[in-house]
This record gives C-alpha cells, sequence and structure tokens, in this order.
C-alpha cells in the first residue's frame, strides 16, 4: 500500500546531465537539507527546458498523487512563473493537497503594485506562503497577506573564512550575465577603480544568459577587458579559491530578494559593496555589514570600495558582523523553522 507521507517539492534540480548548464537552485539547496533531516521528497523537475520541465511538473503532480499530501511550490517574478505556480497549485488543490508556496522574485512588490489581484489570486490559493526575506514579508503585509519568514539554507560548513588584514582592489563579482543583475555596472566600477589603483583587477563569475558579449564589448572599448576574468559557473570549491586572491565583493542587482551569493561572500570574508536594491536592505545594514549605494551610482561604489581598501579595519568590522549575520542562514536554523512548519 502506497502512504502519502512524501512532499512534493517543485523546481529546478541539479542532475548529472544538466549540472554544467545551470546554478544551483534554491530548490535543490531546500532538497539537500530536507533530506539530511530524514524527509522523503519526490523532487520535480529535473529538465532545463521550459516547456518539458511544465510538463513534467504537471504530470507528476497527478500520477504521484497518492504519494503525498504537501507540496512545496515556489514562486518568481515573471508572468511565465506566475503561470507556472498557478497551474501547480490548481492541479494541487483539485487533488485536495496542502501546499506551501515559496515567494523567491525580488520583482513581486513591484508587479503587486500593478497587477496585485492577478499575483494576489495565486498567493491566496496556497495554504501557506513563505518567504526568504522580510522584504517580500512586509510587502505582503500592505495587502493584508500573511507570511512566514524561513531564510534561504546555506551549508556554511562548505566555505573558507578568509582572514585579510588589508584588502586590495581585487573585485568579485558573481551572479548570471542578465541585465536584471547589471553586470555592465561592474565594469564601469572597474574602469573608474583603475584610475585611483591601476592594479584593480575584478572576476566576474557565472552563467551568460544573453548579456555575457555586450559586458566584454564594453570592457574592450574601456580598456579593461584584460583585468577581468571570466571562469563561467563556478563551484563552491572555485569560491573558497578565488576568495582567496579576490578580497571585495560588489553586487549591482538592479532587483533582488534575498541574494544567497551575498551570504556566501560572508562567509568567506569578504566585505561586501552593494547597491540598495529590493530586498537587499532587509538582509544587510549599511555600516554594519555592508556598504550600500544607489543602484547605476559608480561613483559611490568606488568611494565605498576605496574606503576599505584606505581603512582596512573598516573592512574588518563589515567581515565580522558578517560572520554574524550569515550563522542565521546555516543548515541547523534554517532547519528548525522547516520542522515546525511542516510538523503542524
Amino acid at each position: 500500500m502506497v502512504t502519502n507521507n512524501k512532499i512534493l517539492l517543485v523546481g529546478l534540480f541539479l542532475s548529472e546531465k544538466n549540472k554544467h548548464k545551470i546554478y544551483r537552485t534554491a530548490a535543490d539547496q531546500l532538497a539537500e537539507l530536507l533530506s539530511k533531516n530524514n524527509y522523503s521528497l519526490i523532487k520535480v523537475s529535473h529538465h532545463t527546458g521550459k516547456i518539458k520541465r511544465f510538463a513534467d511538473t504537471l504530470i507528476t503532480i497527478f500520477l504521484k498523487k497518492k504519494e503525498y499530501q504537501i507540496a512545496i511550490v515556489p514562486l518568481y517574478g515573471g508572468i511565465a512563473s506566475l503561470f507556472w505556480a498557478q497551474s501547480a497549485i490548481m492541479l494541487l488543490k483539485l487533488l485536495n493537497k496542502k501546499v506551501i508556496l515559496i515567494i523567491h522574485g525580488g520583482s513581486i512588490p513591484q508587479r503587486l503594485a500593478y497587477q496585485p489581484n492577478r499575483y494576489l489570486r495565486v498567493i491566496d490559493k496556497a495554504d501557506v506562503v513563505v518567504c526568504p526575506s522580510n522584504f517580500i514579508v512586509q510587502t505582503l503585509e500592505k495587502y493584508q497577506r500573511k507570511a512566514v519568514l524561513i531564510e534561504n539554507v546555506l551549508n556554511i560548513n562548505e566555505y573558507t573564512f578568509q582572514n585579510k588584514n588589508k584588502f586590495l582592489p581585487h573585485l568579485f563579482w558573481m551572479r548570471t550575465f542578465e541585465d536584471v543583475y547589471h553586470p555592465i555596472m561592474a565594469v564601469h566600477v572597474l574602469h573608474q577603480l583603475k584610475k585611483k589603483y591601476p592594479t584593480a583587477k575584478m572576476i566576474m563569475a557565472g552563467h551568460d544568459r544573453g548579456l555575457l558579449p555586450a559586458v566584454k564589448q564594453l570592457a574592450t572599448e574601456l580598456n579593461v577587458i584584460d583585468s577581468i576574468v571570466f571562469p563561467g559557473y563556478i563551484t563552491n570549491e572555485e569560491k573558497n579559491k578565488i576568495a582567496q586572491e579576490y578580497d571585495i565583493h560588489i553586487c549591482t542587482n538592479k532587483i533582488d530578494n534575498a541574494p544567497v551569493s551575498m551570504i556566501e561572500m560572508m562567509c568567506l570574508g569578504l566585505p561586501i559593496v552593494s547597491v540598495n536594491s529590493g530586498g537587499i536592505p532587509f538582509l544587510v545594514t549599511d555600516n554594519f555589514n555592508a556598504l550600500l549605494v544607489d543602484v547605476d551610482d559608480v561613483a559611490s561604489m568606488v568611494d565605498k570600495i576605496s574606503l576599505i581598501i584606505d581603512n582596512p579595519e573598516i573592512g574588518k568590522k563589515l567581515v565580522q558582523n558578517g560572520i554574524a549575520t550569515s550563522s542565521q542562514y546555516d543548515e541547523s536554523v534554517v532547519i528548525k523553522k522547516w520542522n515546525f512548519l511542516l510538523r503542524n
């Protein structure tokens, strides 16, 4: 007899076939956390193609219906993600399943402002709404909706802390090459920084989603292409090695919610200089565990980076406060929140 004691977890998951094509998702990290803590999971899907993954998701929801009672479904900001979540939740509710909706999209507040009913209809179908940062929790409160705060999980033991006594003009940028993460700004920052520190350099890590050629073209035009390394997607082991040589993390995202990459940099011991977009000010505090500037303010970012280089004690203070912040994202802390939610 099949019992419904499993949890259906919807998202994009790593496999041997796709691990070189995609970055590790929040769903994949959550799956690892739950599995480690003796939860039995049905994961869907490993397909990178959107149509195949969508079909696989709905088919699995239906065919495995006798094996689970709770489903965890993600919602990102785009219309495609909204349709995806809506379709999955509608089928799950037809099958009388409990649904936990995790809202990841940093653009959700903007989209709610313009199309509130379209998004709230999907949100209201969930039994519980989970958010990885107070940015979205507080946004939903404005619409009289409640959400549970459960941070994105990170195994901090996988990161090696670099105890640096000084910080060189060596920048570490890490996201995918698309407009929302604004890699163009990072190139301009390096260009301006080299005027003060000629030996400045930068590593820009991540998958290309169409903008890499433009980034390289701009770097060539600004004569900084030889000072930038483009390693593509990097593993945790590679991040540890890079953090030995690169000293300051810069974040240029136009939109974001709770970037795990920022917590990773705290674990590695790198001070952070970031834009203050979206949920980032809910994740870090200016002059405490990061230095914040406005979106697209290249001059201010260069000034903040220079402040750390010229005053290493400031960088050390940011690093120590960052380590304290990162502890709340550790597996041992986050699993307690999931245990409470799933068991109640």
